[in-house]
């Protein structure tokens, strides 16, 4: 696909997105899947305030080949070479050194983790505590859906943080009662800003996008507050979700997905076209 192509469909779907009060973002692969002149006409082509996440120094062949072709590290030819601002998240940025660090930071872009990813991958462990020492905005998520769980996000991201400094309660951001309930709300606010959506808080305004704990898994009896999170994260809990709502409507109740019949039979058609060699 061109870039003029894919300005094209940019417009194309703008209508659609308005209609569905959907966010519209784009996310150029990487540097090593996108020259520069098309990275600029790409991130030109989206609407002024849409999302740009970009994968960039998941691995250390990668910035090798970055620095390379380019003399520089890719972080630090994003940030040199791009108006990396508050739109854009750095899906992985494993592999730093201090000042990319520090620059990142400052930029107020957000760092895209997937620790759980890059962990199964053996890619590095990110820059967490210097990350968040400079006030660095950060989220996670699944990359390779080998685990899609939140709750494992975190704790891989703190327990790579403990197995390299050889501490624990890294990535408590101060907070000293509490460092689930720290990672929670840095990881809400980072993933609001990174999907561009109000969210991530409950205050006037916010979209009600809420998370109830499943109070009746063992692992979360006799904790409230904080420690909730604390026991979610780090405890052995099989169920810490009992309900989600997404603007203000139920998605899943009692941990069953409102939709949950209907999508595991179009699961099942599709593995069986697989399996049968249908296109």
């Amino acid at each position: 696909m061109s870039t003029d192509e894919f300005a094209s469909m940019i417009d194309a779907l703008a209508p659609e997105a308005r209609a569905q009060s959907a966010v519209l973002g784009i996310a150029p692969h990487s540097l090593r899947a996108v020259a520069p002149g098309e990275l600029d006409r790409v991130v030109a082509a989206a609407p002024p305030r849409s999302p740009v996440h970009i994968h960039v120094a998941e691995q250390t062949r990668e910035v090798e080949e970055c620095v390379a072709w380019s003399g520089h590290r890719p972080v630090e030819w994003l940030l040199a070479h791009g108006t990396i601002d508050a739109r854009w998240c750095l899906v992985h940025a494993t592999h730093m050194v201090e000042r990319e660090v520090h620059a990142l930071a400052a930029s107020g872009a957000v760092a895209g983790l997937a620790p759980t990813t890059e962990a199964d991958l053996g890619d590095g462990t990110f820059p967490g505590v210097a990350y968040a020492g400079a006030g660095g905005l950060w989220g996670v998520g699944s990359d390779s859906n080998t685990i899609v769980d939140p709750f494992d996000e975190l704790r891989q991201l703190e327990y790579s943080q403990r197995l390299f400094w050889r501490r624990r309660n890294l990535m408590d951001h101060g907070h000293d009662a509490s460092v689930g309930a720290a990672m929670w709300l840095a990881a809400a606010r980072g993933g609001a800003q990174a999907c561009g959506r109000r969210t991530g808080a409950i205050e006037a305004g916010a979209s009600a996008d809420l998370v109830v704990l499943n109070a009746d898994d063992p692992a979360l009896v006799g904790h409230g507050g904080d420690t909730s999170l604390d026991a979610a994260i780090f405890g052995p809990c099989r169920t810490p979700v009992r309900h989600t709502m997404l603007a203000g409507r139920w998605v899943v109740r009692d941990g069953r997905h409102r939709d949950e019949e209907a999508v595991l039979e179009g699961f099942r058609r599709a593995i069986a076209r697989i399996a049968n060699g249908v296109k």
